[in-house]
């Protein structure tokens, strides 16, 4: 055991020009190598030669390699020995790996071994690397400093192998550029010797330190021009570490610690260094897998994910092993939902944070960019799936919008003629499983909503569940919800030519004889289902306004396409008149609401079919829209439902917007659209009180408040509806407090808006309030009595119904009741109910419960002071009201009661003013 505190001293003498702290302190200064060399010759007595011996023997380097290294041939090599025999011994003698008190060392004892190992590294390592490194700048400075020694480096890069493992050593990243310089000593002595030390330094290196900082030191030492021995041997590290485990993540991690490099550039620099043509197709498979999971772990971080989706594309494009291996790799995805192993009921196959996973990865690799990314072609058979999964997620959820984005993604990238119009008949006939077959939701399974809010989980469901392909409904509403109006218009053309198909077809499914009703529903399905699922995807997507612009530019197509369809119709089957009538409707839906079609030269052809139409068809309804039809073609037409009720979907979409300016604009259109009783706004009323309610979540205190003034209007069309819905809004305990209040707000501002006739519905009102007077929150309780007190404010003369019930709640609410200000709105009912009466006899059996009540809060001097005021302002208008009953009744008793006799001692003058109309006559 030696003397370490000796040491500790030594080093403390030594200048450290050399390491990381100090070069930027000292760069002007000369090597104070002379100078620390005469400090350890003075203080470190043991002879230099058995100073080497030691470390020779420590770290088993021959003596054939031991003579050739001679301490006293120039100082540097005496410096390098002398300083690394005392890091040796300081390291040797104490337990850095312990926790024990004796073994504990002083921060500045630490530092000060540090800052030795970074100036040991400089000369040690650095001043003897391959000539060819000191063509880099970062080397340069360092050139001709040492005479390079072969077994010297080899002693210094086994020491540093040996001090690396101290982790103290890397406070603050310390080693950093000792761990660099080691590497391109290890290289540099590599291609001089074929050592198998150095094949175990490089692997500790690999294992044990950051593998960002490996591939980054490869990386900034590649990027020297080299020679072939030494270039090669570096990129034979940079590969063979790339394949290894966590091997891509490390060379993108180090990639990314360089700063002012985008991370498309650095994607480009990862993407052409893994996907190359000289891997093994095994090493490919490797490197796919690798990838994979790099993308599965960085979903949320589009930086590195760039760098992820660019590679497996790369790869995708070498061959078709690679292609195949994705495909596989991709449908693993999905298999649990498609084909489960066990089918049990209730089952959880997938829960909602692997489902999120799992479509937010699909995301990233199809939609990432449209050159990064995987071929949208992959999706093809998935459409069925992710069709299904769209459906079933809530809107409200992002993986609702990103199945969104690769549903349109793998459509608008098809070719419109033939590959489009086959998906979509594909889809549409739901023939998913002939020849290639795609993708789709076990029958068993369902998407329901887990215990969490909203979140969903994917479950087996009961034997009986069947499932409901209605790609009429979700493919279209799916379209008309994007922005992607181009694919809209592209995808409604397609469908329209799949309805002049069946108009031609006539080998409609038949059966001789239905013995059953499996045989009876197939036939239904087979003969009138597409049908049906193309005229509500038609129908709902013709709704849809900014498919119109769309529509006229393409109108030479669309009035082709419609032509084609009367002229090549068939009158013999009654379905196919019923089919072409909703063609008919859909046609003057457009034309309606587009002069642009409407003015076109194909336009005008179309009337001769329509003409031959109108006069052969015998369906007098086919006929009449037809004519309707060549009105509009002429110009002489009426504005269809659709333009009537423009104004109400204008002002609709304006509340629906986020700013609330626009919201308040749109409330206050549909205010003027209720005064006006515009005919489409009143049919809308259930819908109008809906949206009102939604809006009025808005923390925009702007916005609810005219969303009470909408409702104070709408109150006035529909009564009943507007007040039973705020009641039953104002009790859901489900909701915000805030937002409850907030309607309870609406609730009385519309029974003001009533005023005395709002007593038809006291009954739900007192209910609601009453209610709510007993509610357990505090602030909801006191807003309860403080809209009970402007409700009886209004009721008063009703008071005699609910009085004992309204008494009873003021009493448990002051005696059991700790929270002061609902303590207030309580003596505040009293008050107003008070103010509220007109004549004080007609609720003589009320008044002195409320008076004794009253008078005894006010008495009393511990109570808080605003409930006192609230009892001595009732109690003043008692007393007013009092006085008032009593003046009016002495006032009748001081009249003087006179009986006169008419006619009997009257003047001649009054007898001729007062004479009968007899006698006037």
């Amino acid at each position: 055991m030696i003397n370490t505190a000796k040491y500790f001293a030594i080093l403390e003498s030594l200048k450290f020009t050399k390491a990381l702290a100090n070069t930027a302190n000292n760069s002007g200064t000369p090597d104070a190598l002379e100078f620390n060399l005469r400090i350890l010759e003075k203080f470190a007595k043991l002879e230099i030669g058995q100073q080497l011996h030691e470390l020779c023997q420590e770290y088993q380097l021959t003596d054939i390699q031991e003579s050739s290294i001679d301490p006293e041939a120039e100082p540097t090599i005496s410096y390098i020995v002398r300083l690394q025999h005392v890091l040796h011994s300081i390291t040797r003698n104490i337990n850095f790996h312990s926790d024990a008190k004796e073994d504990l060392i002083s921060v500045a004892h630490l530092k000060l071994c540090i800052q030795a190992s970074q100036e040991l590294s400089y000369y040690s390592l650095r001043c003897q690397l391959h000539e060819d490194f000191y063509k880099s700048p970062i080397f340069r400075e360092a050139r001709e400093k040492v005479k390079a020694n072969s077994s010297l480096l080899l002693l210094s890069i086994h020491f540093y192998i040996k001090l690396l493992p101290i982790r103290q050593y890397h406070i603050a990243n310390s080693m950093e550029l000792v761990q660099r310089d080691l590497l391109a000593a290890i290289v540099s002595l590599r291609v001089q010797h074929d050592f198998p030390q150095l094949d175990k330094a490089i692997a500790y290196l690999w294992q044990y330190e950051s593998k960002a900082d490996f591939f980054r030191h490869i990386l900034l030492l590649k990027a020297t021009p080299l020679c072939a021995p030494l270039a090669q041997l570096l990129h034979r590290q940079l590969l063979g570490k790339l394949n290894l485990p966590q091997g891509f993540a490390s060379l993108v991690e180090a990639l990314h610690q360089t700063p002012n490099v985008s991370s498309t550039r650095n994607a480009e620099i990862v993407a052409s260094i893994v996907a190359r043509k000289g891997f093994s197709q095994l090493a490919q498979e490797k490197m796919i897998l690798q990838v994979l999971d790099y993308c599965k772990i960085y979903l949320q971080n589009e930086d590195k994910m760039c760098a992820g989706v660019l590679s497996l594309r790369r790869l995708y494009d070498l061959s078709d092993i690679n292609r195949k291996q994705i495909e596989e790799i991709l449908s693993k995805h999905w298999k649990p939902i498609c084909n489960p192993e066990d089918i049990i009921n209730g089952l959880i196959l997938m829960e909602h944070q692997e489902l999120c996973n799992h479509i937010l990865l699909w995301h990233q690799i199809f939609c990432f960019s449209t050159v990064a990314c995987l071929p949208s072609s992959l999706l093809i058979p998935y459409l069925p799936l992710l069709l299904q999964l769209y459906d079933s997620l809530p809107l409200e959820l992002p993986g609702s919008s990103q199945l969104s984005a690769i549903i349109l993604r793998c459509l608008d990238n098809r070719e419109t003629e033939k590959e489009l119009p086959a998906i979509l008949q594909k889809l549409f006939k739901w023939e998913i499983e002939k020849e290639h077959p795609w993708k789709s939701l076990n029958p068993r399974i369902i998407i329901l909503p887990s215990i969490n809010a909203n979140q969903v989980q994917v479950k087996v469901a009961h034997k009986d569940h069947k499932v409901v392909h209605d790609i009429g409904r979700i493919l279209p509403g799916l379209l008309t919800s994007s922005s992607h109006h181009s694919l809209t218009c592209k995808v409604f053309l397609t469908l329209l030519g799949f309805i002049g198909k069946q108009l031609n077809d006539k080998s409609s499914a038949s059966v001789d004889f239905i013995s059953s009703e499996a045989e009876l529903n197939d036939f239904l399905h087979s003969k009138y289902q597409l049908k049906l699922d193309l005229l509500i995807a038609l129908n709902q997507m013709v709704a849809h306004q900014p498919l119109r612009a769309q529509l006229s530019q393409h109108t030479k197509k669309l009035l082709h396409i419609l032509n084609d369809l009367l002229v090549h119709r068939c009158r013999e089957q009654d379905t196919t008149d019923q089919i072409l009538l909703l063609v008919l409707n859909l046609l003057q839906e457009i034309l309606e609401d587009s002069e642009k079609i409407q003015l076109s030269k194909d336009c005008k052809e179309l009337k001769e079919q329509l003409n031959q139409l109108s006069t052969q068809s015998s369906n007098p309804l086919i006929h009449q829209s037809a004519q309707s039809l060549l009105a509009i073609i002429h110009g002489a037409w009426q504005p269809s439902e659709v333009v009537k009720i423009q104004p109400f979907q204008k002002a609709r979409s304006l509340i629906e917007e986020k700013q609330s300016h626009m919201q308040v604009y749109g409330i206050q259109m549909m205010i003027d659209l209720l005064k006006k009783r515009d005919p489409a706004t009143l049919a809308q009323g259930q819908l109008i009180i809906a949206l009102t309610l939604t809006t009025l979540k808005e923390k925009e205190s702007y916005t609810f408040l005219n969303c009470v003034r909408l409702f104070v209007s709408l109150v006035h069309v529909m009564e009943s509806d507007v007040l039973d819905k705020l009641s039953d809004e104002y009790l859901s305990e489900t909701d915000q407090l805030d937002y409850r209040l907030v309607v309870g707000e609406a609730i009385l501002k519309v029974a003001q808006e009533l005023g005395p006739l709002c007593y038809r519905y006291k009954t739900v009102l007192l209910n609601c309030f009453m209610h709510g007077s007993r509610s357990p929150v505090h602030e909801f309780r006191m807003s309860a009595f403080s809209n009970l007190s402007q409700f009886c404010r209004l009721l008063a003369f009703q008071v005699q119904n609910f009085f004992h019930e309204l008494l009873q709640l003021v009493n448990i609410e002051l005696t059991t009741g700790g929270y002061v200000p609902a303590k207030r709105a309580a003596v505040l009912v009293l008050a107003e109910l008070l103010n509220g009466m007109e004549n004080l006899l007609d609720y003589q059996e009320v008044l002195l419960p409320i008076y004794r009540l009253l008078k005894a809060i006010e008495a009393e001097e511990s109570c808080d002071p605003q409930m006192r005021q609230h009892a001595a302002n009732g109690l003043k208008i008692l007393n007013e009201k009092c006085t008032k009953l009593i003046q009016s009744a002495l006032g009748e008793q001081s009249i003087q009661k006179e009986i006169k006799v008419l006619g009997i001692k009257d003047s001649a003058s009054a007898q001729r003013k007062n004479r009968h109309i007899l006698e006037l006559n």
